[in-house]
């Protein structure tokens, strides 16, 4: 089942910036969604025209059944919305910004206490419950607003960098939150510009470049479909590089290669020369890589 389809979406700002060049995604329901791209690349445009808070300049796009130009009121009542960059009013406490985000939304007084002192606990912030925000750190702020998302109960909860300035250990923990959520039958379309995070928890990934939509699927077909097994990363100059496809970007040489063999022995002859390098696996960065986004700096290809 899908539960946001868009077909043709374009997003033209009145500065005449195109965030979205003719964007079609389907997002199956029940799954975590990761959007991936550099900055620019359409991820939140995309999102808040999909959560309802921003009207496409063309094309249409569908929200759980519902046209979300046409029935974006609608929409928002059934979708929750983390923006980026978004932190709670300083002067209120975690429990009292997730239950008033609840009460809002419709719930019962006591029921928004009950699942904001819920969710606190599921996600290690208890110790914090009556903590003025503003005396929290930056990337415990964000986890209080992702928190009274994902308490809404929304069928649909929308996630825009929502680990962004956690250390290691909060956000494994917060991906162990998300599966969980997943597994209640909670559907989750999050934006990440960490591989490592969509690679651990990510079932579906749509990949956008400059507006444009490079590659979507379930994680691991469209991995299979970047069609290398090894890739040489070598940092510096001063090696001459070959392999199946060679990109460079700024100072670093990312060469590809079918077989691992053939990685491995780059890799020796690289290292007797004296110049650092490493060979990895090939993960989501490079489906972002190979079709010329720039997510770790300026992209060229000789």
């Amino acid at each position: 089942m899908t539960c946001i389809a868009s077909r043709n979406l374009w997003k033209i700002f009145g500065n005449r910036v195109e965030a979205l060049k003719g964007v079609s995604i389907d997002v199956p329901c029940g799954k975590i969604t990761a959007l991936v791209g550099s900055n620019g690349a359409g991820k939140t445009t995309f999102i808040r025209i999909a959560a309802g808070v921003l009207r496409p300049t063309k094309g249409y796009i569908e929200v759980l059944g519902i046209d979300a130009t046409e029935g974006a009121e609608n929409v928002r009542n059934r979708v929750a919305l983390m923006p980026q960059g978004s932190l709670p009013p300083g002067f209120s406490t975690p429990l009292q910004f997730i239950s008033t985000y609840l009460a809002y939304r419709g719930l019962p007084r006591s029921e928004a206490l009950r699942r904001a002192r819920e969710i606190l606990s599921e996600l290690g912030l208890e110790r914090y419950i009556n903590t003025k925000c503003n005396e929290l750190s930056m990337g415990t702020q964000q986890r209080v607003v992702a928190a009274a998302a994902i308490a809404s109960g929304a069928e649909l909860i929308f996630l825009d960098e929502p680990t962004s300035g956690l250390d290691p250990i909060a956000r494994r923990g917060f991906w162990s939150n998300l599966l969980k959520i997943r597994g209640k039958g909670s559907t989750i379309v999050m934006t990440s510009h960490n591989p490592d995070e969509v690679e651990a928890i990510a079932d579906y990934v749509v990949a956008m470049v400059s507006g444009r939509v490079v590659a979507q699927g379930p994680l691991r077909r469209v991995m299979e479909e970047i069609g290398f097994s090894r890739v040489l990363e070598v940092y510096g100059d001063g090696a001459e590089i070959e392999g199946d496809r060679v990109v460079r970007i700024g100072g670093i040489t990312v060469s590809y290669y079918r077989e691992e063999s053939d990685a491995e022995m780059a890799l020796r002859s690289i290292l007797r020369a004296g110049v650092r390098a490493r060979v990895r696996s090939v993960g989501v960065a490079d489906i972002l890589i190979l079709n010329g986004g720039d997510l770790y700096g300026v992209y060229e290809e000789p």
